[in-house]
């Protein structure tokens, strides 16, 4: 199992840009299927030129060795993987992202 983190304002679909999301849906990923964990609330703002705001985030989120975003700026994106992090911009409905990370074995 990984733990993955969605960012999404209504928990269906991952929508929300990772320097403005407050609200994460967590899933424990396996091999056939994806168990919902819960939400989270972590602060947000535009964070992501700020890394002492970018880590408060990923302390948040420290159980999490995905994190899934509609957007996220290059600067974030290289700090969270150097962080050993991996962060996807995937937009769309986070039960159809389930379902492709498991069919296709991406994680």
């Amino acid at each position: 199992m990984i733990r993955v983190g969605f960012a999404s304002t209504d928990g269906i679909m991952v929508n929300e840009h990772f320097g403005h999301a407050k609200y994460w849906e967590i899933y424990d990923i396996g091999e056939t299927e994806a168990v919902e964990v819960g939400s989270r609330i972590v602060h947000s703002g535009c964070n992501c030129h700020d890394t002492s705001l970018l880590d408060e985030t990923l302390e948040e989120l420290s159980d999490c060795k995905a994190l899934f975003v509609a957007r996220i700026g290059e600067g974030a994106a290289s700090y969270l993987m150097r962080k050993g992090v991996r962060v996807f911009e995937a937009a769309g409905n986070i039960e159809l992202i389930n379902k492709k990370l498991i069919a296709e074995k991406i994680l």
